[in-house]
């Protein structure tokens, strides 16, 4: 039954909302159909959903409404100005009982928070307005030198201290999008020599992340090297540098001693994931600076496998050229000719 509510909701009919939630106006008491009201941004759906008793703090995997509204896509690369009804939306959750204080979202962290990990000004400046609070970490993340600076000197152990939802002050920094780049890397750097850790590693939602993790993720270069000089783990910030779309942040890590063939979360070869997925770009960039394509994951899968069930021609035959073993078993007793699809059948 929630399912029809959250299919009136993304098809945008009010009218069919409100007749759903006349009729069964406890499907309104679901976190599922308010937290989904809020990532659309709908203000009207959420008065309608809270005046049958909706809750508008209810967390729904992770995410709260208000959450939602400010981070439709945690791992989106990009950043654009939300349209004035979404603006209007925060607007109307926060003066109707929407605790920012609250955490959620990816990383687990408070509004404002969130909305510097957007770098989006505007949902900054109604969080700000409407009462949220600014503490160290989001001092930190607003880049506001002087004060992170005065704070840490008047309480240095404030750079291993974690905010609400476990998040470090050095990894606020990191995951800021927020337009002052350069304040952000010199608050990050007065973490570093105030013994800050460039290797802490915080709880996503199943995953432990790492700071050079939000470095990358929020496309932030200079951070990311700054991360690396001052000792990060080369090797742990590659699989988050090989995901993005620009090479700089691969080429990066592999400067200050990156294992190409390290195995990470669940045993899963770097190589091997990349081509999982379709990121052939890095996926090619990786067997060109000497990644191994023989290398299996848990199931035996090698990248070779891996190429096989992509049926992606180029990507076969790099792996081929590069040295990987067509005839090599995976736990199962399937070599990769048993995962070719279409053209490859042909090629083999």
């Amino acid at each position: 039954m929630p399912d029809q509510l959250i299919a009136r909701l993304r098809n945008g009919e009010l009218a069919a909302v409100r007749e759903y939630l006349a009729a069964r106006p406890s499907s309104a008491r679901s976190p599922r159909p308010v937290v989904e009201a809020g990532r659309l941004g709908w203000k009207q759906a959420l008065a309608e959903l809270r005046k049958h008793g909706a809750d508008l703090n209810a967390m729904w995997r992770g995410y709260r409404a208000l959450h939602a509204l400010l981070q439709e896509e945690p791992h989106a690369e990009g950043k654009c100005v939300p349209p004035q009804a979404r603006l209007d939306c925060l607007d109307w959750l926060l003066a109707n009982g929407a605790d920012p204080e609250l955490t959620a979202a990816w990383p687990p962290a408070r509004a404002l928070l969130i909305a510097a990990f957007t770098g989006i000004e505007p949902f900054v400046m109604r969080l700000r307005n409407g009462g949220a609070s600014v503490n160290f970490y989001v001092t930190c993340a607003l880049g506001d030198v002087k004060r992170a600076k005065a704070a840490i000197q008047s309480d240095p152990a404030l750079v291993a201290s974690r905010d609400e939802g476990g998040i470090t002050a050095l990894q606020c920094c990191a995951a800021s999008r927020m337009e002052c780049r350069e304040n952000l890397r010199k608050i990050a750097a007065a973490l570093l020599d105030a013994g800050a850790d460039p290797n802490a590693l915080t709880k996503g939602w199943s995953h432990q992340l790492n700071v050079t993790y939000f470095a990358a993720n929020s496309g932030h270069l200079e951070m990311f090297e700054l991360l690396l000089d001052r000792g990060a783990d080369a090797t742990q910030a590659l699989p988050s540098a090989t995901w993005r779309k620009s090479l700089e942040f691969a080429e990066a890590a592999l400067r200050h001693g990156a294992d190409l063939n390290h195995r990470f979360e669940q045993d899963r070869p770097i190589l091997n994931e990349l081509i999982r997925w379709g990121q052939l770009q890095q996926a090619l960039w990786m067997l060109e600076k000497g990644a191994d394509p023989n290398i299996p994951d848990r199931r035996g899968w090698t990248a070779v496998h891996q190429a096989a069930s992509r049926g992606n021609e180029r990507m076969w035959k790099a792996v081929l050229a590069a040295g990987g073993d067509s005839s090599r078993k995976d736990n199962q007793g399937f070599t990769p000719s048993n995962h070719l699809k279409g053209k490859l059948r042909e090629l083999h």
